[in-house]
Formats: structure tokens, sequence, C-alpha cells
């Protein structure tokens, strides 16, 4: 092995010797290719270049999502998906007075609050329509399609969970007597683990309780497939989410519960924060939240902390931007917006875009490159390239 390293140095130096103006050209080019790399990930930007621009007829209350690097445009008449430069992949016609949305890596689901009505959606359009027995509170997509509800009827809570032909595979009613009120559920990837918090007062004393439920075959051999539970005195728990690694995230108002991917899950970590949680940002893979805390010196700064899906720490930085809507892109960027303003985040730390907007800003979305991205304004989509 030495004499081969040997032969490997001296065959390179002797390239270097007979070619030395061509090594000095590569070693010019490759600092100035890293020195262009440094800047140009450290920068912030406040401009952009114009790679696609489409008009849109906008009904008032309009959501975009992406799926697989196209555009989910909803509202209360109907759904479309269409592609960056504006072709339309398919739509779907409903009336929802309230519509809402959650997608899996495969599916996506659009319901109507107070409705009754699922419909399961992909590249390529319905796959399946799931009707559930009462009007719906919140709904989540498995990645094989199948469909988990929380309802309400008259004071009583219920669970379904349906396939994605619209065949009931469980259900369950949920007391408040016994159970609490549920503000959220939460649906595993693969359609087998369902996270209920739900929220009670005991003893005049308020508390949230994550009731974890296993629908496989080994959850079966469990009463009502409840295979555990924690609670959490004084606190409120009013979102949770499976990982992609299978942790649940529960959200609370004065901490982050992480639960590992277990038959009978076991609360993994705690993370309380040094001031207030004002508000929470995730994906799949990360999680974190934006908050006011004190430092050592007595100042008030607003913080940004954001973790890895099993609880480590990647980011903790002080930041100035005001924002009315904060939430985190599939590539990990935070993305803060005002009326007319947007300003973006890597996970590193640095600030990648700072603009302001002439028109309304209601979304952005990544477009798959470090620098590209699609603005949505009022009556307006963009495909950018940040500059």
């Amino acid at each position: 092995m030495q004499d081969q390293l040997m032969n490997a140095f001296e065959r390179v130096r002797d390239f270097v010797l007979k070619h030395k103006k061509l090594s000095i050209g590569v070693c010019v080019a490759l600092v100035v290719l890293l020195v262009w790399y440094t800047i140009s990930i450290f920068y912030t930007y406040t401009d952009y270049t114009i790679k696609n621009d489409l008009s849109m007829e906008d009904s008032e209350g309009s959501a975009y999502e992406s799926f697989h690097n196209n555009i989910v445009k909803y509202n209360s008449d109907g759904a479309f998906y269409i592609k960056k430069n504006g072709d339309l992949i398919w739509n779907e016609a409903y009336d929802m007075s309230s519509p809402g949305i959650d997608i899996s890596n495969d599916y996506v689901a659009l319901y109507d609050r107070g409705g009754t009505t699922v419909y399961v959606m992909n590249d390529t359009g319905k796959k399946g329509t799931v009707s559930t027995s009462r009007p719906i509170l919140t709904a989540c997509v498995a990645d094989n399609g199948s469909v988990a509800a929380l309802m309400n009827q008259q004071d009583v809570s219920y669970l379904e969970i349906r396939d994605i032909e619209g065949e009931l595979i469980a259900s369950g009613e949920l007391h408040v007597e016994n159970s609490g009120i549920p503000i959220d559920i939460a649906f595993s990837r693969d359609g087998k683990k369902l996270a209920v918090s739900s929220v009670s007062v005991k003893s005049g004393t308020l508390q949230t309780v994550i009731a974890f439920y296993d629908f496989s075959s080994s959850g079966q051999k469990r009463e009502d497939n409840l295979v555990g539970n924690y609670s959490f005195a004084d606190m409120v728990m009013p979102q949770i989410k499976y990982m992609s690694n299978g942790n649940l995230i529960a959200f609370g108002d004065g901490e982050i519960a992480i639960f590992n991917d277990s038959f009978e899950p076991k609360l993994k970590k705690e993370i309380f924060p040094k001031g207030t949680i004002d508000s929470i940002i995730y994906n799949d893979d990360h999680f974190g939240y934006v908050g006011s805390e004190t430092n050592d010196e007595g100042i008030t700064l607003k913080k940004m902390h954001v973790y890895g899906e099993s609880g480590w720490e990647k980011l903790d930085k002080a930041i100035d931007d005001s924002y009315t809507l904060i939430y985190m892109l599939e590539n990990d960027d935070v993305v803060m917006l005002t009326d007319k303003t947007a300003v973006i985040h890597g996970i590193s730390g640095v600030k990648k875009f700072d603009g302001e907007f002439e028109g309304s800003i209601v979304k952005i979305l990544y477009s798959g490159g470090y620098k590209d991205y699609i603005f949505i304004q009022n009556g307006m989509m963009q495909e950018v390239r940040l500059r």
C-alpha cells in the first residue's frame, strides 16, 4: 500500500512539473470558484430575475402549497395543480366553506372544516373520495392515501381512519369527561400510528394529554389500540406532528416535547425556551420556534431556534425581522412575510433574501435551486432567481 501511495504521489508531482502553467491556472480557477461560492452563500439578496411570469385570476381566500416541485392552489370553489410555467396538470371543483389541506409524500388531502368530504389527490388527479360520518375538525393523509379525521358532533369528539377508497379502518369516541377536548391529531407516514393532543381540567389544573394509538397487528392486541399517553401539567400543546424519522413533536406554549418512534412511545427530549415561544416552524425534517428572550446584559432579543428531527439544535440566531406569516420550506429555509415585505433565512443562519414589493406578497415557495423560488403576489405568480 505504501509503495502504491508513493507511486501515485510521484505521478502527481511529475504532472505538476511538466504542466506547471496549466496547474497554476487550475489552482487560480479553483480559488476564484471558492471565493465566488463563499460570497454567494453568505450574501443577502435584495433583487431577483424573473424566469417565468404568470398572470392569475385569484379568488378571495386562495392559498398555495408545494407538491412534487409544482404548486397546489386551492380555495372554497376548487383546487388546481399547476406547473411553475402555469401549465395545468389537474383541477378539482368542489364547494367548501372552509377548505383545509394536508400533504404527504405522495398524496394531497383537501377537506372541508365542518363538512364530511375529503378529496385524495396525487400527481395525476383524484384517487379517492373519503366521506366521514360527522363534521371534520381536521384531517391528515398518510403515504398510502389513507385519511385520519378528527370530528365533532354535539360536544362529543370522534376519530376515524379510512383507506383511500373510503372504507373504514378504525373509529372511536372521545368523551370530554374521560379524554378532555381534542385539539389536534398527527398521522404517521405509514398510516399505522395516530397521536391525539387533548386539553382537560382536572382538580382545577389545566393539562394536555398526548395519546398514542397503533393500528398495526401489534396494536390490535391493546384495548382501543391505545399504546401510551403522556400528561403535561399547566401546558397547552395545540399542535403535534410526526417527523420523517417517526418521532412525534408536540409544540406547547412553554416547551417542545419529542417522543421516540417505538411501539410504546417514550418522551425522548424536552426543549424549554429561554423566553417565549411566539411562532413555530417545521417541515418533515426540522422544527423550531421564534420567541423573545433576555440575554445576560438584560437586553431582550427576538431569537430563532431550529432543531433536527431528534432535537439537536442547528441554529440559534438573533433576528430583527417583522412578519405576519412565518413558515419553513422543504429545503429548510424559513420565510417571513408581511403584506409587502419578504425575508428568507437559511438554516445555516444566513439571511438569503430581504426584499420589498409594490403589491402584496402572498406566499413564497421553493423552486428547486439554492436561489430559485416561486413568488406569489395578488394576481401574479413568478418563478424567480435571487440576484
